[in-house]
């Protein structure tokens, strides 16, 4: 990003649109003075002024003094000093980005001579966070972590940068990550604690609830009682289960030709059915409620790409003669608990 170009372009846009402001304050001032000049012109008549009068000049000269102070306030002159000092720093971060990339091939070089050289290859990984590339960095501190294997500040490092690129994509590395730092020390709860805040990251309710009973096993922490409520409250939440699905005229009269509907809760690519609701035809109505005693599993959670499908049957019991009469695109629980069906 070329920050002293935005940063200049910020500072000719303040420019300009404070040059009326200020040709107003100029103004007063100008005028002051002339007010000032003739005052003191006509000073043995000025003493013989009324008391009144005289406090009208003392009035005018506070507020010939605040126009003036606003004005240096907001003209930007006094702050003119804090822009360059940002303009010179940003083109030093601008030079010594444009110096990492020139020396990142001459390190590379470097460590094809030498591949066991564990600072060099941290040295590569950061430059190339400088530069903004994250993947060749993600192989460099890859190949540091083959040679040391015990820099805990490099593997959260690696963490970070494994979370900014895809934090979903890379949780088996992640995770396994985190596992190595709780690992080499497992009393740290300020480790569980990056761990339980990615899982929230990825909205992952299960690894929640795995990270929160390995701390409240773990016999070397000794604080325990709000991870033992959060995970009771998860816990609590997981049972209380509603989905609610909505049918339209056209589609309600077509459900009802079939003896049995079952409406199906599952995964799009694997697993069992997350939950089932089986509803015969002359009890079927509009609105339709699948609660946590519809789960397979009361502990389950619902999958992350999970689907409903519609299924229709003149037995009362699931077989293979079941005709499928709707089925869904994958459903955003997280977002909404309802589903309509025109």
């Amino acid at each position: 990003m070329d920050w002293p170009i935005l940063v200049l372009d910020n500072y000719k846009l303040l420019f300009f649109s404070e040059k009326f402001k200020k040709m107003i304050y100029l103004t007063l001032i100008f005028i002051s003075i002339i007010y000032f000049l003739l005052l003191y012109k006509n000073y043995g008549e000025s003493l013989r002024l009324k008391k009144n009068s005289i406090n009208m000049n003392i009035i005018f000269i506070i507020l010939f003094f605040g126009i003036v102070g606003l004005f240096f306030k907001d003209s930007g002159i006094l702050n003119k000093k804090g822009y360059d000092e940002i303009l010179e720093k940003h083109q030093q971060i601008r030079n010594n980005i444009v110096t990492i990339k020139e020396n990142i091939p001459i390190l590379r070089a470097k460590l094809i001579e030498e591949p066991e050289y564990y600072e060099g290859w941290v040295m590569l990984a950061k430059s190339y966070i400088i530069t903004d590339d994250l993947l060749s960095s993600i192989d460099s501190y890859e190949m540091a972590m083959s040679i040391n294997t015990d820099d805990n500040s490099v593997l959260i490092e690696y963490i970070d940068i494994l979370r900014k690129i895809d934090p979903k994509s890379n949780k088996t590395k992640i995770i396994k990550s985190f596992d190595k730092l709780i690992s080499s020390n497992p009393s740290d709860i300020g480790i569980y604690n990056m761990k339980l805040n990615y899982s929230v990251e990825i909205n992952d309710s299960n690894l929640t609830k795995n990270i929160l009973q390995d701390i409240i096993n773990d016999k070397s922490i000794i604080n325990k009682d709000a991870y033992i409520q959060a995970l009771n409250k998860l816990n609590l939440s997981a049972n209380k289960f509603s989905f609610e699905i909505t049918l339209s005229d056209k589609i309600f009269n077509d459900l009802r030709s079939s003896s049995y509907i079952y409406f199906i809760l599952r995964d799009k690519i694997i697993g069992p059915p997350f939950a089932v609701k089986r509803i015969q035809n002359i009890n079927l109505g509009k609105k339709i409620t699948l609660t946590s005693q519809d789960k397979m599993i009361r502990e389950l959670e619902p999958p992350e790409n999970i689907i409903l499908e519609i299924k229709g049957s003149q037995n009362n019991v699931v077989d293979d003669n079941m005709v499928e009469l709707h089925k869904s695109k994958i459903l955003d629980f997280h977002s909404s608990v309802y589903y309509e069906i025109d």
